[in-house]
């Protein structure tokens, strides 16, 4: 199969629902005349892998001059699983391998926020609005499958948003694997310096936003009260079930307790996700059901989140409860601050975006 998507099209490609790729049957093969003019006059050829198509060759001889293509150049060795085989027209690049190849063109910190989309359980799909239209449809008339249990977070009226469930498409153990197999590879030291900052399996972007700004160190632009366990399974005790109607409950970003402190659950709450009276008391009860075993919890929204000022007395609450004393942050610690801040807070969609660094000047 002589068409691989690699780079921004694997990215986006391994972020499109399963459904989606039902939807649209075959791919265009754009290794023939046929598949390039269907590329061509279509105006979403792949879905919501968005032209110009990013493709992997193994020799410049491969290379064209392809309005819709840009094509890149691979004369290594190729590791396990680096290719995947679709029935579509195509192959592409494996989770690892696309980030691999996005390395050299991310920051840490967004190759961080790739990892942990990788390792997490869920998914960011921003497609085109007839795509979004068709999904929308199925869903309201109750027939969208959930294949290869992906499933889309509803707002609370019942629309899709950009986030999709889904099981994590890699391991820790896998990644850590992989580094150690291409560790001379471009790129690779963005992976391995990513993945220091990456702790469990996250469920949301607010969750990881959260995470990095507020655990990650003082040095790096966090608050230094990290690292948070994510989605930590907690069994409630007799009287919390009771209050709480259930047996189990997973904490967004967890704590250990210790001598002096209690352990600290940090609910991370989105506008679109938390609103409605439901959900607003299954969140009441289960606040109460930790609170009653000696657990605090902090509930954080994204304004909060969002503002620097209200971040910093959030960051000051958490170190109280933790009986620890926060530093005035010098001036080149507040700038590395702005610095991940600039980095963690953007469109989740447009982390992945391939751009081609300018060589140095000599």
């Amino acid at each position: 199969m002589d068409t691989i998507l690699s780079h921004t099209s694997a990215l986006q490609y391994l972020r499109t629902p399963p459904v989606v790729h039902e939807l649209y049957g075959g791919y265009p093969d754009v290794s023939t005349r046929e598949g390039k003019l269907a590329v061509r006059s279509a105006e979403h050829p792949f879905g919501a892998v968005n032209l110009p198509l990013h493709l992997l060759v193994f020799d410049k001889c491969s290379v064209h001059q392809l309005r819709t293509c840009i094509f890149h150049t691979w004369t290594g060795e190729l590791p396990a699983g680096a290719i995947v085989e679709t029935d579509r027209n195509l192959a592409v690049t494996g989770p690892l391998f696309t980030l691999l190849c996005l390395a050299p063109s991310l920051s840490t910190a967004h190759m961080t926020m790739l990892l942990y989309e990788m390792m997490g359980g869920f998914a960011v799909y921003d497609p085109p609005r007839q795509i979004i239209d068709t999904l929308q449809r199925l869903v309201d008339e109750g027939r969208l499958p959930a294949i290869g249990g992906w499933r889309p977070a509803l707002d609370t009226s019942g629309r899709l948003t950009t986030l999709w469930r889904r099981p994590p498409l890699v391991e820790r153990a896998e990644i850590s694997r992989f580094i150690d197999e291409m560790a001379c590879a471009p790129g690779i030291k963005c992976m391995r310096d990513a993945l220091r900052d990456v702790h469990g399996v996250a469920s949301s972007p607010f969750e990881v936003d959260s995470s990095m700004l507020l655990g990650m160190p003082t040095r790096r632009g966090g608050w230094g009260l990290g690292p948070f366990e994510h989605n930590y399974p907690i069994r409630l005790t007799r009287k919390a079930r009771l209050i709480a109607g259930q047996g189990m409950c997973y904490a967004d970003l967890y704590l250990e307790g210790s001598e002096f402190a209690p352990p600290l659950v940090i609910e991370c709450q989105g506008n679109r996700y938390h609103t409605g009276s439901a959900r607003s008391a299954a969140d009441d009860n289960r606040a109460l059901a930790l609170a009653s075993m000696g657990i605090e919890v902090i509930r954080l929204r994204f304004e909060q989140l969002n503002s620097p000022e209200r971040l910093r007395e959030v960051a000051g609450h958490i170190a109280r409860i933790r009986g620890i004393e926060l530093s005035c942050k010098s001036t080149g610690l507040l700038k590395k601050e702005l610095e991940l801040r600039t980095q963690v807070l953007v469109d989740w969609w447009t982390i992945g975006q391939y751009r081609k660094r300018a060589p140095r000047r000599r």
